[in-house]
């Protein structure tokens, strides 16, 4: 099995350079292969030029892509999984992997009638000057998952993975008395990378669409939910239709069932509330949830949502 690691930062001197080597050393020790794009030390152009951004915009698929780009298409084409390491500037990727994206996700390849293949998984690790603590308290993480998950990585990997390392701030004296066990985190996530382990079931990221709903729902094809979960909390957003915006928060139980309140504001300025129990079900490799649900004013109905 072979990783395609993307690397970005300016300096050899950090813990994210650190970071790096002990992940690769665990993909060399557990027997697997990788190609790794050092993006500083390749000098890759993030800048995307006008010819590329007029070919993209008008989605022409032509064969007028730099030689530079299709040398990353070939890494990964020929990877079971794609690994980004990065340390976080301003909650955002260093500026000259925000360009990798820009030009490496042309058209005809990541998007339109794409030869991307889907690779069996999308593994983020960054090094962050925050604590955990505070990037989830702030929405910082979850921007960061957004991006990364919710746009770049969506339908081009099966299944994804966000690891921080906290705290790596040089003046942060966390980051000297937790070294050590960082590099051994990063190391067992190299040597554990291709392991075929059962997932535990969460939806933390997961996203979602209504593919039935009863006459009287209010959700439809056009929605999009965005689901969380921490422990047996669940939360989501929801936007889209006749939706403006919309929020739910219950419980999940130990048979991955979901029992919650939800409220939005439709289209009308009308404001909405209800209940709803949620049962899940995979179909074609895909999650779906029936949902049984009630409105306030005591009107019920039935709908089913799908994973994007």
């Amino acid at each position: 099995m072979k990783a395609f690691i993307v690397y970005c930062h300016p300096s050899d001197d950090s813990f994210t350079r650190n970071m790096r080597d002990a992940f690769i050393k665990g993909i060399t020790d557990s027997g697997n292969e990788y190609v790794l794009s050092d993006l500083y030390k390749m000098d890759f152009k993030s800048d995307i030029t006008e010819a590329e951004y007029l070919r993209d915009a008008y989605y022409r698929n032509t064969p007028e892509v730099a030689s530079d780009v299709l040398e990353e298409h070939k890494k990964i084409n020929s990877s079971d999984v794609i690994v980004f390491i990065y340390p976080v500037f301003w909650t955002e990727a260093p500026a000259k992997l925000v360009g990798w994206f820009d030009r490496v996700w042309s058209y005809g390849f990541a998007y339109g009638d794409k030869k991307m293949k889907l690779l069996d998984k999308g593994l983020i690790m960054c090094s962050a000057g925050n604590p955990m603590e505070r990037l989830e308290k702030f929405g910082l993480l979850n921007s960061m998952k957004k991006v990364m998950f919710g746009d770049r990585l969506i339908n081009r990997v099966t299944k994804t993975e966000f690891v921080v390392f906290e705290n790596t701030s040089r003046e942060k004296p966390e980051r000297e008395s937790f070294w050590d066990e960082n590099l051994k985190k990063a190391y067992e996530l190299g040597k554990t990378l291709f392991d075929k382990k059962e997932e535990e079931f969460s939806l933390e990221d997961k996203y979602f669409t209504a593919i039935e709903n009863s006459e009287s729902g209010e959700v439809s094809g056009d929605t999009v939910f965005s689901y969380h979960q921490k422990g047996n909390a669940i939360w989501a957003e929801y936007s889209g239709g006749s939706i403006v915006k919309g929020f739910l928060l219950g419980t999940m139980d130990e048979n991955h069932n979901l029992h919650f309140t939800y409220q939005h504001i439709n289209a009308n300025g009308e404001i909405k509330s209800g209940s709803c129990n949620s049962r899940p079900q995979a179909e074609n490799g895909k999650l779906r949830f029936y949902e049984s649900w009630k409105w306030d004013n005591g009107e019920e109905g039935t709908s089913i949502i799908e994973e994007i």
